[in-house]
Formats: C-alpha cells, sequence, structure tokens
C-alpha cells in the first residue's frame, strides 16, 4: 500500500453553448461596494499615476518611479521568523488606465552569488531567486492573483481561493522584464487589468502582498508576514491605495489557432483503415469576454482539446476505473470555483479512506466513445468530438461566485469492415453538459452555495440506449463557518442528492456496477430492481478543523448512500458507505537544536457499509521534520484492524478480511542543490501472509541554469493473498448463494523509471521530454474459491476432491469443485500477465508574442504483452524497445488578439 496516495487521500433539447448570457445582465445589476478592511493595522502603499509611458525594459529608469513611494520593512518567514530581512527589498506601484506596474528592487550585498535558473512557466521547481506579487483587487479578504518572477525571467502565477488556496492552471497574459547590477536585481512587471477581477468604483483599495526568496540563504521575506502557527493569505495581506478613477474594462480577447497531427501507428494485416499512416488537421478559435471587470465569458468554437502531455501507463487489477488529471487549458482556467464545492472555509481536509464523489471531472466531456462496434476491422474514434463550449465565471462586489460551463458533444460513429462490407455503427450519442456553481460570501467568515450538474443524451440506437442512461443530474448545497476568537475554527459541509433516468437495461447496468453492487446476495440495505428506470441517492459530509496554533484539530463525518451516482460528469469511486475520522495535529515551525520543523499527525479512522458493518477501522500516524541542512525526512505507522469487506467478491457476499499493517519512510535531501535526490519505501504485511511493498529513489539534477532532469527507479513488489479472478454460477454452491468466487494468489513484480528532462532556452522557450518505461507482471498460482461469506477461509483446487486442469495450447483452467460430484465442471482463461510499455513526449513551447504560442509535439508509445506471468528483466527490457513504435507529430500555432 503506498500510504502517502492513500491519504490524500429523451429526445434531449441540446442547449446553445452560449444560451447562459441571458443571466448575465441580472447578475451584474446586483453588485455592490465590498466589505470592510481588516481592523488590525496593516502595511499600506499608495500607487502613482503614471505622468508619462513605461519602457517595461527591467531598469526602472522612467521619473515616476523615483517619484512612487516604496513598500520597504520586510520581515524573514525563513529561517528566522520575524527577523529583520538581511536583504533590502523595495516595491513601488505605478498605474494608467490599461495596466498595473509593478517595480521591484531586490538589493543583494552578494549580487554576484543571485541564483538565475531558467524555468519553464508555471514551473513548481524552481531554482532561482524570486519575487511574488499577492493581489486582492476585490479585497474580499478571500480571493486574489499571484504573480511571481524570478531573477532569469521566468514567470508563474496562479488565482488565490478559499483564502489560503492557490490554482496554478490560471495563465493570465501579463510581461515581466529583469535585469541585475552589482548591487542586485531589478523586476519590472507589468498586469493588464483586463486580466484581474475587481469591482467598479473610483477610489479602490486592493489587497497586497509581496513575497522574496533568496535561494542561496533559503531565505523568505514577507512585506505582512503571516506567522508560521497562524493560517490567511488573502485575509492577510497589506493595502495598495490610491488606484483611483480606472476605467471600466469590458476587454474582448481572441486566440485563433490552427492544428496539424501526423500518425504513423502499426495496423492490422489487412486494415483497410489504417495503412501506417494518417494525416488530420484543425482550426478553431477561443473567446474571452470581460462582460464586466468582474465577469468573463469563455467561449470556443471547434475546440482543440488535445492534451500536451501524455497520461502514465498504469495496470489497473481492481474494479475501480483510473483518475487522471485533467490537462486540457479551457477546462483547467476557473477550475477552482467549481472545484471547490463542499471544501471552503478549512485550510486541511483529511481523506482516510473517504470516497468523496467529485461532482464535476471535466474530462467526461470529450472522453472516448462509450459504446463499442464488432466487426472484423474496427476503426473507432479516440475522443468524442466536441462541437463548442462555454464558461461564465465570475465574482460580484456583493460576494456571489458564479460559475456555469456548457458543452455540446457530436455523435460518433465507429467504422466497420466485415468480409469486406462497410457499415457505420454509433458509439457515442450527442450530448448536453451543463455545471452551475453559485456561492456567496457572508462576510470573511462564512459562506453558502448550490452547485448543479446536468447530463442530457439523444438516445436513438439500442445498444447505447441499454448502455447509457438518457439524463443525470446532481444538486447539492454547500456552506461553512469560522468561529473562535481568532475565527480559526473552520466548520464545512455539503449535502447532494443524484438522479438518473433510462432503460431497465441501462439501470440495471448501473445498479450492478462496481460503484454500488446491488447484487450482493447478502446486502440487506439495496435491493436489486431489473424494472427499475430511475436511480437516486444522496452524499453529505461535515467536516471540522482548527486553521491554526502549534496544535490543531480535524475531524469530519461523512456518507454515500447506496443509489448515489455521479459518474456522468463527475468521479466516484464507491457508493453505500459512511465514515468518520479524528486527527490531532502537533506542529513547531521554529529551529531547535536538530530540526527547523517538525509535525507529528495521529488519527484514528473508520467506515461503515448502510447495513451498519464496519468496512474499515485504522489507526495513523506520521511524523515529518525538516533538518537544519534542510533535509526533509517524514515516516508513517498505519495499523488497520480486522473487518468486513463487502467490494472483494464483486457483486458477491461480504468476507472477513484480516488487519494490516503498513509502514512507510521517506528522506528527501536539499533541493536547493545542484544534485538532490530522495528515497522513499512502503511496506504492508497482512497478518495472514503476503505483502505489499513499493521502493523509489529520486535524484534531480540541474548541471546549468538552463538543464533540469530528474529519474529514478520505482520498484514494487507485492504478493497478494486473494486476488479476485472470477465470479461463475452453480446452484449447487449454496453456501455462497448459488456462485462460485475464485481468487488466486497473485505475486506481482513491477519496475518504472520516470524521466523528465527540462532544457529552458530563455524564460517563453523551452523543450521538454518525458519518458517512462514500465514493467509489471502477474503471476496467479494456489485458485481457490470463498469457502463460505462473512470469513477470510478458501477452498484450494487441486486439494481433497476438487481437481484443477491447465491447458497450455489455449491458456485455459478447467476446474471440477467436487472431482466426482454433482458439480459442473467450469472454465477460466489463465490470467497471468507481462505488460511492458514505453511512453515518451516531447514538448517545444514557443511564446513568440505575447500570448501566442507555438507548440510542436512528438509522442511515441511501445507496448509488448509476450511472456505472461514471467518476469525476467533483461529479456523484458530488450523485448519493449524492440516492440513497434507508434509515432504521433503534431503542431499547434495560436495568435492572441485583444482590444
Amino acid at each position: 500500500m503506498n500510504v502517502r496516495a492513500w491519504l490524500r487521500g429523451n429526445s434531449c433539447s441540446l442547449l446553445f453553448p452560449f444560451s447562459f448570457l441571458s443571466i448575465a445582465g441580472p447578475l451584474c445589476a446586483a453588485q455592490t461596494q465590498p466589505a470592510g478592511a481588516h481592523a488590525k493595522i496593516v502595511p499600506s502603499v499608495r500607487a502613482l499615476r503614471l505622468t508619462s509611458p513605461i519602457d517595461l525594459d527591467g531598469r526602472l529608469l522612467e521619473p515616476d518611479w523615483n517619484s512612487a513611494q516604496p513598500a520597504t520593512g520586510f520581515k524573514q518567514y525563513d529561517p528566522d521568523e520575524g527577523k529583520p530581512e538581511t536583504e533590502k527589498t523595495e516595491i513601488r506601484v505605478l498605474y494608467d488606465d490599461q495596466a498595473l506596474y509593478i517595480g521591484a528592487r531586490m538589493y543583494d550585498r552578494e549580487a554576484k552569488k543571485i541564483r538565475k535558473g531558467l524555468s519553464r512557466r508555471d514551473d513548481s521547481d524552481i531554482n532561482a531567486d524570486w519575487i511574488s506579487i499577492y493581489l486582492d483587487p476585490r479585497h474580499d479578504h478571500l480571493t486574489g492573483a499571484h504573480f511571481q518572477v524570478t531573477s532569469a525571467g521566468s514567470l508563474s502565477d496562479s488565482v488565490i481561493y478559499n483564502d489560503t488556496w492557490e490554482d496554478s492552471s490560471w495563465d493570465a497574459v501579463w510581461d515581466a522584464k529583469v535585469t541585475a547590477d552589482d548591487q542586485g536585481w531589478v523586476a519590472e512587471i507589468r498586469i493588464p487589468f483586463s486580466q484581474l477581477r475587481f469591482s467598479a468604483g473610483d477610489h479602490q483599495i486592493w489587497g497586497l502582498n509581496i513575497q522574496r526568496f533568496i535561494q542561496r540563504k533559503n531565505e523568505t521575506d514577507w512585506w505582512e508576514l503571516v506567522p508560521k502557527k497562524e493560517s490567511g493569505l488573502a485575509s492577510r495581506m497589506g493595502h495598495l491605495e490610491g488606484l483611483d478613477e480606472i476605467p471600466s474594462h469590458h476587454h474582448l480577447d481572441l486566440l485563433p489557432y490552427v492544428t496539424g497531427r501526423a500518425e504513423y501507428i502499426q495496423p492490422s494485416p489487412g486494415d483497410p483503415f489504417n495503412s501506417g499512416s494518417r494525416y488530420f488537421g484543425n482550426a478553431g478559435l477561443d473567446i474571452k469576454w470581460g462582460l464586466t471587470s468582474n465577469l468573463t465569458l469563455d467561449g470556443t468554437i471547434n475546440p482543440d482539446f488535445g492534451q500536451v502531455e501524455v497520461d502514465p501507463a498504469v495496470v489497473n487489477l481492481t474494479a475501480f476505473e483510473t483518475y487522471y488529471d485533467e490537462k486540457r487549458p479551457f477546462f483547467l482556467e476557473g477550475a477552482n470555483i467549481f472545484g471547490n464545492f463542499g471544501h471552503s472555509g478549512s485550510n486541511s481536509f483529511f481523506g482516510f479512506n473517504r470516497p468523496s464523489p467529485n461532482l464535476f471531472y471535466s474530462r467526461r466531456i470529450g472522453r472516448a466513445p462509450q459504446g463499442s462496434a464488432g466487426g472484423d476491422f474496427v476503426d473507432e474514434p479516440r475522443s468524442t468530438t466536441i462541437l463548442g463550449a462555454s464558461k461564465l465565471t465570475g465574482k460580484t462586489a456583493s460576494g456571489w461566485s458564479i460559475g456555469v460551463l456548457d458543452a455540446v458533444t457530436a455523435s460518433e460513429f465507429a467504422s466497420v469492415d466485415t468480409g469486406g462490407v462497410r457499415s457505420e455503427v454509433e458509439v457515442e450519442p450527442p450530448t448536453n453538459y451543463l455545471v452551475g456553481r453559485l456561492k456567496r460570501d457572508l462576510g470573511q467568515h462564512a459562506s453558502v452555495g448550490v452547485l448543479f450538474t446536468s447530463v442530457e443524451r439523444d438516445l436513438h440506437t439500442p445498444s447505447l440506449s441499454d448502455l447509457l442512461d438518457k439524463r443525470a443530474y446532481t444538486f447539492g448545497a454547500d456552506g461553512h463557518l469560522l468561529f473562535g476568537p481568532k475565527h480559526d475554527w473552520a466548520i464545512v459541509g455539503s449535502l447532494v442528492g443524484s438522479w438518473l433516468q433510462g432503460s431497465p437495461t441501462a439501470m440495471l447496468g448501473f445498479q450492478t456496477d462496481s460503484a454500488h453492487y446491488f447484487q450482493r446476495p447478502d446486502a440487506t440495505q439495496v435491493h436489486l430492481n431489473p424494472n427499475a428506470t430511475t436511480l437516486g441517492g444522496w452524499n453529505g459530509q461535515l467536516d471540522l478543523n482548527k486553521n491554526s496554533g502549534d496544535v490543531t484539530v480535524n475531524a469530519a463525518l461523512w456518507a454515500v448512500s447506496p443509489g448515489f451516482e455521479s459518474n456522468d460528469i463527475g468521479y466516484m469511486t464507491m457508493a453505500d458507505r459512511a465514515g468518520a475520522h479524528g486527527a490531532l495535529v502537533w506542529r513547531k515551525q521554529n529551529p531547535d537544536r536538530w530540526t527547523r520543523s517538525r509535525t507529528l499527525v495521529v488519527a484514528n479512522w473508520w467506515t461503515w457499509n448502510f447495513k451498519r458493518e464496519v468496512q474499515g477501522e485504522g489507526y495513523f500516524m506520521e511524523a515529518q521534520a525538516t533538518l537544519l541542512n534542510y533535509w526533509n525526512v517524514n515516516a508513517v505507522l498505519h495499523f488497520l484492524r480486522p473487518a468486513f469487506d463487502d467490494r472483494l467478491t464483486r457483486g458477491g457476499p461480504s468476507v472477513r478480511r484480516p488487519g494490516e499493517q503498513d509502514y512507510s519512510l521517506g528522506i528527501q535531501s536539499d533541493s536547493r542543490k545542484r544534485i538532490s535526490f530522495g528515497v522513499n519505501g512502503n511496506y504492508g504485511r497482512p497478518d495472514v501472509g503476503g505483502f505489499s511493498s513499493d521502493y523509489a529513489v529520486s535524484v534531480a539534477i540541474k548541471p546549468s541554469s538552463s538543464l533540469t532532469l530528474s529519474t529514478g527507479p520505482e520498484i514494487s513488489l507485492n504478493h497478494t493473498i486473494a486476488q479476485y479472478v472470477t465470479t461463475t454460477p452453480d446452484p449447487l454452491a449454496v453456501s455462497t448463494f448459488g456462485n462460485r468466487y475464485v481468487f488466486a494468489d497473485l505475486s506481482e513484480p513491477q519496475v518504472s523509471m520516470t524521466t523528465r528532462i527540462n532544457y529552458v532556452f530563455t524564460p517563453k522557450v523551452s523543450l521538454q521530454m518525458y519518458i517512462q518505461p514500465l514493467l509489471t507482471t502477474g503471476q496467479y498460482g494456489n485458485f481457490n474459491e470463498l469457502a463460505r461469506p462473512r470469513s477470510f477461509d478458501f477452498l484450494r483446487y487441486g486439494t481433497d476432491a476438487s481437481t484443477l486442469a491447465y491447458d497450455a495450447g489455449r491458456q485455459i483452467y478447467t476446474v471440477d469443485p467436487d472431482g466426482p460430484g454433482p458439480a459442473a465442471p467450469f472454465s477460466f482463461a489463465n490470467p497471468n500477465f507481462n505488460f511492458k510499455s514505453l511512453r515518451v513526449n516531447a514538448v517545444f513551447r514557443w511564446e513568440w508574442r505575447l500570448g501566442s504560442t507555438l507548440f510542436l509535439v512528438w509522442t511515441q508509445e511501445r507496448q509488448d504483452n509476450s511472456h505472461p506471468g514471467d518476469f525476467t528483466l533483461g529479456r523484458d527490457v530488450s523485448s519493449l524497445f524492440q516492440a513497434h513504435a507508434d509515432n504521433v507529430f503534431a503542431v499547434k500555432i495560436a495568435y492572441w488578439l485583444t482590444r
């Protein structure tokens, strides 16, 4: 078990994507002035209106820079909290009708030692000195924007929400230039007002904070310091004053683009649909319209939703689908407005085996078609065409956060060739996806909100009507309240209902899928209804967290009813679950004789099903420390008590799963060094035998200011005592409700080595490579069947009266469960596997003009499945590199226009 990963835990009327424009007027009319400022005294700086144009060259030579009041008096966050900065920093602010200008002078008495490592846009691994500007233009103490410039001129930005959280997927169009001299370095920054969201007003006060990082000293300085044991980002800023008579901006951004793709993929012999090479071209338009300074409408026509980076290869032996992160820009920008449902107020949410349903998983839009077609040769589309999509996002001055997204996808057809006869089979119906989010801040310490999702499908093909629901809706409400003398206690809650409608066959599929398993023979809390045409359910959660202090508390109570379903436009793995946890967190952030900071987490957690049977209980402890040399050490102990498991048989009866002990240890060296490394290990041991283990070594090398490389092997060695294989009906298996549930021991070694290479020519020109070889083998043995429900007892095949035979030519196992007895023999395929994969992705990115970008992408994939069940490292590596390579080359060029 990877402990750290486990912790983080109808004929439908298709709506035109711009149909919600009519709501913009009433919402804009509801704007009012923001609430008052902080009660405590905070630093302030006054912006000066420009008297002459600024030449953005990083030199601060214009007279207005000398006239502007500087922000000074920074204090250390690290290494010596509260002490004055060791190197002086001065920040000046200017503005005109179009943009905000920030002049930052970072003095350094050892200017030659300033680290100037280059990095890609929004790269989190920055090997350089940097300055960050935090703005709260609405002055609501909850939201804002973050702009970062390194001493090499690399840029990064993010949006701030829920006071302390940041979303780096946001990409604003802004610019900065840097220079260096014998006194330190200078950054000159221009941020167009069109990229910010703020309330209209002749005289404005914005929130402002500034953070400086000196790499060689590992020193972080803040203008307005937030102590380590406290919390807040947007709510803990100083004031930016003097912004007078900024004209309202109704900007319009257009981003037309063209794409081309060439595929060289090995065809099957005689395949009429693939000669080995295929070529595609496309063009489209993205639109961003600032309806007001607070609300923005994004639209796209014939969008390009291709990904720049490929998804990693995985081998999934569970009953649940693999979750992949969203990487498409249209969906990433503003995602926090939809994604913060049920997660406002608190700065920490612990998981502990909680299957929290995600109501909006944007990768459902444009997914691979869900239907299938059969024939001698089949050419199926790999994704669904998105005809158009639009999104309205923003926040009014009165505290209403708004998010509406609508997307229409086309009907998709697979081309089939059987005996030379061609036909078309529909594999995905036309569909409309709609998501709406509305949230109201009740001052600075409370909020309420709602979220609605809708999926409407136009189903005409019988096979798709039997597979998919016709319509699916979810509706939920959420909110939070901060209380206590410091308002640092947060209680957060949400409640959601879901409803699906479709044919009886489709609804039967939902009832029996891995998220629900209504067919469980001993589950009295659910009932399988083959005639049902609807399915409904609910989920809710209540979280408590102390946001600041040396000792904090985190607790939760949650439930997902058996009939809840959100997978049409969301992501969920399991219904029929409830649970709770309580955790104490002790942290000491100031240095002592051995460490710079240290944290200890102790927790107890439980899960149940709606039959009130305990499905999990565990005790968890994690200790983490940053040493004086900036190395990090982390250790985890996790003890799972015996409990029932109603999912192991995948629709069968519950079993009694034994307890388990898991251990984890990790060490990470100082990441500022040119060479740094990390070592991590996880080991789990169930009480009945078997084990799970994962080991990883990572190395990061920075040989020059332009080049970074990270690599390292990851090795997994697992031996599972009861791995599910198959279920076969047998009316004589009375003790297991007329089915035989077949299991086996599984030995599964896995080796991978993910490598990333980044070469940054300039802050706007970069080349990045992603290389992932993966070797994994599954060897099954000791086949057996569950002896009786609510136990962990198994009857091994080939012992007593049962027999087990294997046909090597057909790769089929045949079992006679009682030999000469009356039970009928049954067969199943050999489940052994040997999966070898290589994925290579290279991306050249050039921002050749502000906001305009050229991408050149090469992707290669190799795959081999020979020698199932037999792992030999050298032979398998050789087989992988001898496998045929599928290559895809793509180019995209976009041109940004604005007014």
